[in-house]
């Protein structure tokens, strides 16, 4: 972690001083350098702030040259000064005193830098005094200005003249200034972090990682995660906090498949955590050895958002990354095990979000584990790419011999392990919900699927809303790497139906949405709004066709990764922002129980959510802001099957009531009920004949057929 945060935060304050450096009027920003090196002071040992001290300077000096390198410095004295009053619990008082303690020595410090480096000497004196020149030549211009201008014509030879002494007042209220400016910063920054825990709650002496042998195996033969029993394991994530986890006894023994199901917010997510090494709040967890998290014939944990685990730039490069030398690994066949066969020298950014989760399940398989912890690795996948991958998770006990243990919503992905533990508000629970089998049902047999709802009334389509002409984009243009996403798309979405898009995984579904509210610009083709309601941009004033690059904001688009879309700290403070100055704490009470949160989750943390609830809180920020048109990356995905009927039927209503909805999903069994009718993505191009799915769909002239 100290490691991770040399790396960032060293990297921002070396922007910082080279943007301040190189740009013309761009000095303003040196004054944000000392913030990252302060937020590693206060959240960090004293050896990291040295280490990125050493690491910026030099970096800074290779960039920018001395002056940078002084400058870097200069920023890593003050953060250090801050950061440190900061984790010691000192206010302002405290400061004050390091202020003017510390202010006139940093002063005299830059003095006795110049008074060494003359030729940065000179050119410091130079540049000052021709600034100060310029400007006077140029207030000599103006009749009133004119003793102002020979006033400044006296300073810059003062400057010539005694330098230090200016040198050194400006180095003192420059140092001032910045400690007074990362304070402000810092205070804000920690009060945002301040529930996110400093310390690697997953490091290396609870995974047992350690780096291999000359043969390639594990040098710590302590390494043996199975079997693992709990012993009324409990967890939160905070003293202060309500428990996530309560009285958990389960074992898992090697070469079994483990389904965990249960409800939004149930623990799930928890549970894998544990399972993958972090130390419970109460209780025990039993094992013959270390977890051996990321470590060769230890355990793998791939998460629910599997962009936050590429590190390679290249598909074949994330395979192995980090892998001990002398590991053996055949990537080619990892990657068409999990689906992804000829892909090894393609970007991982240029990845769908479902071929993202494939290749963090074949980086995890590379490692060769004991124990496979998968957490709802399927809700991005297209239906086929799912019953392959269930099928591989399935195979893996068997073919292996590894634990498998997946986290899902899904009753049939469920059905297909050896058992069944069901998780209800941090506890085990014997029964099952209706949704899935029960634990002691024949889990060869299929679970049965419940019913779709019944197609909500639809209200009359209306005359086109957002037109698509001839839509082609490609990733990296021009480059080795460039992959084209979207060929000649052509489509037309007409005011009050319900669109769904489907595809599988690559096929361009999510470049789509993204042009379709304004946050990608065709490389051919248009996109243009031809209409827009009042209450989403009040006097716009828009010309009709204006192409949506223009109007960022006018349609509500939902991220397919739900956390990357919300940017408060509290749920409330969420859907204000989203919704705009007209929303208030009665507004985000209503619409929190319209996406089936109760309105005391107002007051929640963002970062306190499970990955449903951020999904439903998403939604609610959109439906807030009342847009005429809504665009849904995967909306149903992370939601358990009750949460996924409520949002279901809750855009059926909205529909109903002449919201105009394009849904991007592989979950298409059930959203009968919103869309009129499906269109299909294959290889970036859209199939020529669109499937209806009611009997209402625009007709030629734009009316009801």
């Amino acid at each position: 972690m100290e490691f991770a945060s040399v790396a960032i935060f060293g990297g921002l304050t070396v922007a910082a001083v080279v943007i301040a450096s190189v740009i013309p009027l761009a000095q303003a920003a040196g004054l944000l350098a000392p913030v990252p090196l302060a937020l590693i002071a206060a959240r960090t040992r004293p050896r990291a702030l040295l280490t990125a001290t050493v690491a910026t300077t030099a970096v800074a000096f290779a960039m920018a040259g001395t002056g940078a390198m002084a400058t870097v410095l200069g920023s890593a004295l003050v953060g250090g000064l801050v950061g440190d009053i900061k984790r010691r619990g000192r206010g302002i008082g405290v400061l004050g005193v390091a202020t003017l303690v510390a202010s006139p020595l940093l002063g005299g410090i830059s003095v006795l830098i110049l008074l060494v480096l003359v030729p940065l000497r000179e050119l410091t004196i130079e540049a000052m005094t021709n600034s100060i020149h310029g400007v006077a030549k140029w207030l000599h211009g103006w009749g009133p200005t004119g003793g102002f201008a020979d006033w400044l014509d006296a300073v810059s030879r003062s400057i010539a003249d005694h330098w230090w002494v200016w040198v050194w007042v400006s180095g003192t209220v420059g140092t001032a200034i910045s400690l007074l400016v990362a304070w402000w910063i810092l205070g804000s920054v920690i009060a945002r972090l301040r529930d996110v825990p400093s310390e690697d709650t997953l490091d290396a002496a609870t995974s047992g990682f350690a780096p291999a042998t000359a043969d390639g195996g594990p040098r710590d033969a302590g390494i043996a995660p199975l079997p693992l029993v709990f012993d009324h394991v409990g967890f939160a994530y905070a003293p202060e906090a309500r428990p996530v986890l309560h009285g958990i006894d389960l074992r898992i023994d090697p070469g079994e498949f483990v389904a965990v199901v249960g409800a939004n917010g149930s623990g799930k997510s928890t549970l894998a955590k544990i399972l993958a090494g972090r130390h419970p709040s109460t209780g025990t967890v039993h094992r013959p050895g270390l977890p051996g998290l990321g470590a060769h014939g230890g355990t793998a944990l791939v998460l629910q958002r599997p962009e936050i685990q590429m590190l390679g730039s290249r598909v074949a490069d994330d395979v192995v990354w980090g892998l001990p030398p002398g590991v053996d690994v055949d990537v080619e066949a990892l990657l068409a095990e999990v689906g992804l066969a000829g892909l090894g020298d393609r970007e991982t950014t240029d990845l769908s979000g479902g071929q993202q989760q494939r290749l963090a399940i074949a980086g995890a398989l590379a490692r060769d584990p004991q124990l496979l912890i998968a957490d709802e690795v399927t809700s991005m996948v297209d239906p086929e790419g799912r019953g392959q991958l269930l099928a591989l998770l399935a195979a893996l006990p068997v073919r292996r011999g590894i634990a498998v243990v997946l986290v899902t919503h899904r009753g049939s992905e469920a059905a297909a392990a050896d058992r069944v533990i069901h998780l209800a508000a941090g506890r085990l629970v014997p029964h099952a919900p209706d949704w899935m089998p029960s634990p002691d049902a024949d889990l060869a047999a299929p679970a049965q699927p419940r019913p779709s709802p019944p197609p909500a009334p639809t209200s009359r389509i209306g005359g086109p809303l957002l037109v698509l002409d001839q839509v082609g984009y490609a990733h990296l243009p021009g480059s080795p790497w460039e992959v084209v996403a979207l060929h000649d798309i052509s489509l037309t979405v007409y005011r009050g139906e319900g669109l769904l898009i489907v595809g599988g995984n690559g096929s361009g579904k999510t470049t789509l949405a993204w042009i379709m509210a304004g946050l990608l610009t065709p490389g051919a083709g248009t996109c243009r709004l031809l209409e827009i309601h009042e209450k989403i941009n009040p006097g716009a004033g828009f010309d009709a066709g204006t192409p949506m690059t223009e109007r960022v904001g006018a349609i509500g688009l939902g991220f397919q990764h739900a956390r990357l879309q919300l940017q408060k700290v509290t749920v409330a403070d969420e859907i204000m922002a989203a919704g705009g100055e007209k929303v208030g704490t009665a507004e985000v009470a209503r619409v929190l129980e319209l996406v089936g949160l109760p309105r005391q989750m107002a007051v929640t943390k963002v970062d306190a959510l499970s990955g449903g609830q951020m999904r439903r809180v998403v939604l609610a920020g959109l439906i807030a802001r009342d847009p005429d048109l809504l665009v849904l990356d995967e909306p149903l995905a992370g939601l358990d099957p009750p949460a996924r009927e409520e949002i279901v039927a809750l855009l059926a209503r909205l529909r109903a009531d002449g919201m105009t909805i394009v849904i991007i999903s592989h979950d298409f069994e059930s959203l009968q009920s919103v869309c009129t009718r499906r269109v299909q993505l294959v290889d970036g191009r859209l199939l020529p004949d669109a499937q209806l799915l009611t009997d209402q769909a625009p007709g030629r002239d734009g009316g009801t057929r």
